[in-house]
C-alpha cells in the first residue's frame, strides 16, 4: 500500500517539475517591473559604471498580440577622465527568445562618431572627448598630459557668448590650480575657443 502511494506522491512531483519548466514563464508585464528588472540587470553587467539611466521606453505588442516593451539605457564608464566610453543598450522585456541585443557604442578608446557619416555632439561624453583631441585643442591635451588629475565637466547650452548650441567641456586641475573653458559647436563638428581661466 506504501510503495503506490509514494508513486503516486512522485510521479505527480515529477509533472509538476516538468510543468514549471518547460510552460512557457508568466512575466509582470508593467512598465516599473520592466524598468526594475532591466537596472538590475545592468548593474550586474556593468558595476564599474559611472553612469546607468534608462533614456526610453517604448510599450508594443507584437503580431501574435502579445505585449512587450523595448528599453534602451546609457551606460557611461570613466565620465571623468579624458576619454569616457558611452554606450547604448537595448533590452526587450520579457526577453525575445533569451538572446539580448549587443551594446551599440557612442564613444570607445577614445573615439568619437563610431559608424557616423555626419558627426554631430550629441553627448557630454562626446564633448569631453572632442574638448582635447580636435583642432585647435593642443593647449588642452598639453594640460591633461601635464596634470593627471585633471576633470572634465561638459554641459549642453543653446545659446552661449553669441553662439548657438554648443557644449561647455571645463577642464580644471587642483594640483596645478589652472583651468580651461573649450566651446564646441554640436552640429558643426569643431572648436568654437579654448580659454584659459585665471584662479578665482
Amino acid at each position: 500500500m506504501k510503495a503506490p502511494v509514494l508513486l503516486v506522491l512522485l510521479l505527480a512531483v515529477a509533472v509538476a517539475v516538468a510543468f514549471f519548466i518547460f510552460s512557457k514563464p508568466s512575466y509582470p508585464l508593467t512598465e516599473e517591473d520592466a524598468k526594475k528588472y532591466f537596472m538590475e540587470d545592468l548593474a550586474e553587467k556593468y558595476p564599474d559604471a559611472d553612469v546607468r539611466e534608462i533614456v526610453e521606453i517604448i510599450s508594443l505588442n507584437s503580431s501574435d498580440g502579445a505585449h512587450f516593451y523595448q528599453l534602451k539605457a546609457r551606460v557611461t564608464r570613466g565620465l571623468h577622465t579624458p576619454c569616457p566610453e558611452r554606450l547604448d543598450v537595448h533590452y526587450d522585456y520579457p526577453p525575445k527568445n533569451f538572446i539580448a541585443q549587443p551594446p551599440a557604442y557612442i564613444t570607445k578608446g577614445c573615439k568619437i562618431c563610431i559608424g557616423v557619416e555626419k558627426c554631430v555632439l550629441a553627448f557630454p561624453e562626446e564633448a569631453i572627448i572632442a574638448s582635447h583631441t580636435y583642432s585647435g585643442a593642443e593647449s588642452v591635451a598639453s594640460f591633461i598630459r601635464q596634470h593627471s588629475d585633471a576633470k572634465p565637466n561638459a554641459k549642453f547650452m543653446e545659446s552661449f557668448r553669441g553662439f548657438s548650441d554648443v557644449w561647455l567641456v571645463s577642464w580644471s586641475s587642483e594640483s596645478s590650480g589652472k583651468s580651461y573653458l573649450v566651446v564646441l559647436s554640436k552640429t558643426q563638428n569643431k572648436i568654437l575657443s579654448v580659454e584659459e581661466l585665471q584662479p578665482a
